[in-house]
């Protein structure tokens, strides 16, 4: 794989600091489906404003957007990374990636005086993200150009034993690839299944000299870098400035972490859009990729179901004798 026109500064700018009081921070802070617990109703509560303090992008919001920071010490979005395994033949694919979450707010957000305050940076907790599956994506389309190719990866967190969704795209790297593709949004699709929607708590890690900083992230299908994202639960927004001409070839890390207890194949799970910053023509894609999923009955859970049935109903039918 060769690099190209790829600026030191991109790395330096890069390298940020983490979530939620140093751990993935959820899309849906302040939100809910409302007293009868079903999304999609009137009495859902999805207002997208800040907190006390007054400030959007702070611990205390009520928002479907989370939004990190250009500085070591204060984005609440990255995962410090500690070490990482690669497989063999591919050094973008990380088999295990060991993090530390990191305290990110200031004092006054932690709202306790400075003497009382934990340090930013101070490390705490730990967790390990182990690869369960992959797929690589080439030849990304965007309008008549090929741009570059996706990862998609799911792990889980030794943390929590939670499933970990993560994408990363690597944009030019091969001759046939265009230079001038920019990418302001990346997509995840499928956080909703029937009557089911999936938690996603976000952040994402640092992989290489190369990688692009998580902007934000958002419980949407925004297609617009100014404004208030709608909230749209079956979607993930992943706001960045992927360009390699820009010196910003790769994404971080981008991850999603939900309460899924599986992962399926679903179409154009991964969406990526160019939302002409610098006058381009607005251009969206997406490509098949991994979606959180309920686990499929066993077919001796299924009997297992049935015979209960019958059992319920055996009981009733005595109960209508006596």
């Amino acid at each position: 794989m060769k690099l190209r026109t790829t600026a030191l500064a991109a790395m330096l700018a890069a390298i940020a600091a983490p979530t939620q009081a140093g751990d993935f921070t959820s899309l849906l802070i302040g939100t809910g489906p409302g007293p009868d617990g079903i999304w999609g109703n009137a009495n859902d509560t999805d207002a997208i404003l800040p907190g006390l303090d007054g400030v959007l992008g702070t611990s205390d919001d009520t928002t479907v957007k989370v939004t990190g920071a250009n500085a070591p010490a204060g984005d609440k979005l990255y995962l410090e990374t500690l070490g990482f395994t690669t497989m063999a033949g591919n050094a973008n694919i990380a088999t295990s990636l060991n993090y530390a979450a990191t305290e990110w707010r200031t004092a006054a957000q932690q709202g306790v005086p400075a003497a009382n305050a934990v340090p930013r940076g101070t490390y705490t907790a730990f967790g390990t993200l182990n690869l369960l599956d992959y797929r690589v994506t080439t030849n990304l389309a965007l309008g008549s150009d090929l741009i570059g190719d996706v990862y998609d990866f799911v792990y889980r967190d030794t943390r929590d034993n939670k499933l970990v969704f993560g994408t990363r795209f690597i944009l030019g790297q091969e001759a046939a690839y265009a230079d001038d593709a920019e990418l302001n949004y990346m997509y995840r699709y499928g956080f909703v299944e029937g009557d089911t929607v999936f938690e996603a708590d976000a952040a994402w890690a640092f992989f290489s000299d190369f990688d692009l900083r998580l902007y934000n992230a958002s419980r949407s299908n925004v297609r617009a870098l100014t404004g208030i994202p709608t909230l749209d639960l079956n979607s993930i927004a992943l706001q960045a400035d992927v360009n390699l001409s820009e010196g910003n070839p790769f994404s971080g890390l981008y991850l999603l972490k939900t309460d899924a207890q599986d992962w399926k194949l679903l179409d154009g799970a991964i969406g990526y859009y160019q939302a002409g910053e610098e006058g381009q023509a607005l251009l969206f894609g997406s490509v098949a990729g991994f979606a959180p999923t309920a686990p499929i009955p066993e077919p001796s859970e299924y009997a297992m179901f049935l015979a209960g049935l019958g059992l319920i109903g055996l009981v009733a039918r005595r109960r209508m004798r006596v």
